[in-house]
């Protein structure tokens, strides 16, 4: 399996930003509604980071769920949107992959637009209930992992972890945070060890951070990191404000590689194919962090 064995021997490579790519194309609005009312547009967004080199696509599920889809009345198409994103995701890696490349999908499961830590209007079931018909839906849609990304609320990322445990006790989870401003601390202000000491590490297969501003802050928080868990390491920032070049962005990352301190990378906002594929030639210079 990918986490078992793959990671081990090479750095893989993660796709770019969907949503960015979408809004470039006039795109606005409930992004994950394309995938049933624009599928080709998504499959061409899939298609172009796996031309660019990526091992593994992320669904267009970031906010799939019924948290999220409240404000627009489209809260009770979550599962259909997630079946939909994934199977999408699945037909166009499943196209492209190989015996020697294997393509990966990613299922992706946002933060939700609340945080149990700060939310008053919310209850942890009603949480559960909206990552559970995510997860139910990539999971019946074929993904490979999920992707518990731009997190931030350790009492967020638990319940996820627990949804998905219900309905796949041994697919792989991936949980990314999103970085504070503040060394050290992920963007809801709690120290690394207190936000990865606070979720169930032990159903974890990988960590690490996306989004964020630009690579450089990546450097310390890594450094970090390693103080607290020795799992494997993802790492798929943002282009940053203003937006750093491709090649400068590869050559930022390709740091964190020389140093064998991560097992995946890629782009979040704001990133494009020619990120990824300045992000090929890097991964396959340099050994992963050793698992």
């Amino acid at each position: 399996m990918i986490l078992e064995d793959i990671l081990r021997r090479k750095i893989l490579l993660l796709d770019g930003a969907m949503g960015t790519q979408l809004m470039s194309q006039g795109q606005r609005g409930v992004l994950e509604l394309l995938n049933v009312e624009n599928p080709d547009l998504v499959k061409a967004v899939h298609a172009s980071y796996l031309d660019a080199g990526a091992d593994i696509i992320t669904t267009n599920t970031t906010c799939a769920d019924a948290l999220s889809l409240k404000a627009v009345g489209a809260e009770s198409r979550s599962y259909e949107l997630a079946l939909a994103g994934a199977k999408l995701a699945r037909e166009v890696a499943d196209k492209y992959s190989t015996t020697l490349f294997p393509r990966y999908v990613a299922g992706s499961v946002g933060p939700t637009s609340r945080n149990l830590t700060l939310a008053n209007d919310t209850t942890p079931e009603q949480v559960a209930a909206a990552y559970q018909e995510v997860i139910r839906g990539l999971i019946d849609g074929g993904v490979d992992m999920i992707l518990v990304e731009t997190a931030m609320d350790a009492k967020n990322v638990t319940i996820a972890i627990e949804e998905c445990r219900k309905v796949d006790e041994n697919i792989p989870i991936l949980v990314s945070a999103v970085l504070s401003r503040i060394e050290g601390r992920v963007a809801s202000g709690a120290t690394f060890a207190k936000f990865f000491g606070d979720i169930p590490m032990e159903r974890v297969s990988m960590v690490g951070f996306n989004c964020s501003n630009g690579v450089k802050p990546l450097e310390s928080a890594l450094k970090h990191l390693k103080e607290v868990t020795d799992k494997p390491v993802i790492v798929y920032p943002s282009a940053g404000e203003p937006r750093v070049a491709a090649n400068h962005f590869a050559k930022a990352i390709e740091q964190l590689c020389r140093a064998s301190q991560v097992n995946i990378i890629g782009g979040c906002c704001g990133t494009t194919p020619e990120y990824i594929a300045q992000l090929k030639r890097v991964a396959e210079r340099w050994r992963p962090k050793r698992v």
